[in-house]
């Protein structure tokens, strides 16, 4: 029996959360059919590789190794289920923290996923890691907002991108951990084209999965998670950002902000 795995592995600000908010409300449904592991069922495994990301060295990426190794240990052999993974965090910490610019070490975690699928299920296993992506002006412009809300950054929006390399996508990302983790594949898919899709940014993975028996219709599809209202609250939370308040009353006043902005956004 060859056991197909997917590890849905990023990228952030791609429509993740969305497809992770539909894999968990449509669990009972899938479950016959797929064995699920979100971000909780191998946390360590995730800390460790955005522990990578910010200081990779030989010593934190052989902690990678063994995280994935006992995730993977711990996975039945003998269940005919194909296999979805599915974290951001496994390419490590989001650009724009850390000082970090892209994903330059995902490519090195994925060979450590790749490594341990296959010393766990055999050598035939079917291994792919598919990536969701997305243009690249709305992908920096979302990844700001995230570290402007989650964080104290005090860049606006011109200044945070002209920290990042121009000239260096998420496709050249792509194309490096296809190299490292040969025979494993690689795949993706813009959140763009995912949006006119019956089941969003959850559709892709769905489709990899090949799960034929399926009934597609009977999964409830959720609206978009984590988008950036257009109430112009970027503005309030770059002056908060910037402003001498205590931490606590930072996050507190986001919190309020955020929260009129639900009731108001259409």
């Amino acid at each position: 029996m060859t056991t197909r795995i997917v590890i849905h592995a990023g990228f952030h600000k791609t429509g993740t959360t969305s497809a992770q908010s539909m894999l968990r409300e449509n669990s009972a449904i899938l479950d016959p059919h797929v064995r699920v592991f979100l971000k909780e069922a191998f946390e360590d495994l995730t800390e460790r590789a955005r522990a990578f990301s910010i200081d990779p060295k030989k010593r934190t990426l052989t902690t990678v190794a063994r995280a994935a190794v006992a995730f993977f240990d711990q996975v039945a052999r003998d269940d005919p289920r194909p296999i979805l993974m599915s974290s951001e965090d496994l390419s490590g910490h989001m650009p724009g923290r850390h000082g970090l610019e892209c994903y330059d070490s995902a490519g090195l975690v994925m060979k450590c996923l790749s490594d341990a699928a296959f010393r766990h299920f055999g050598p035939d296993t079917d291994v792919t890691f598919y990536f969701s992506t997305r243009s690249p002006e709305p992908w920096l412009r979302s990844t700001w907002w995230q570290n402007l809300r989650s964080t104290r950054l005090t860049d606006d929006f011109e200044t945070y991108v002209s920290q990042f390399d121009a000239a260096r996508s998420l496709d050249d990302i792509l194309e490096e951990i296809a190299v490292d983790i040969a025979p494993a594949r690689v795949t993706s898919f813009q959140l763009e084209e995912a949006a006119d899709l019956p089941l969003g940014p959850l559709d892709p993975l769905l489709t990899l999965l090949e799960l034929t028996d399926l009934d597609r219709s009977a999964l409830r599809v959720l609206p978009p998670e984590n988008v950036q209202p257009d109430l112009g609250i970027d503005a309030v939370f770059l002056a908060l950002n910037k402003s001498a308040l205590p931490e606590k009353d930072v996050q507190e006043a986001k919190r309020v902000v955020r929260k009129m902005a639900r009731r108001l956004d259409p």
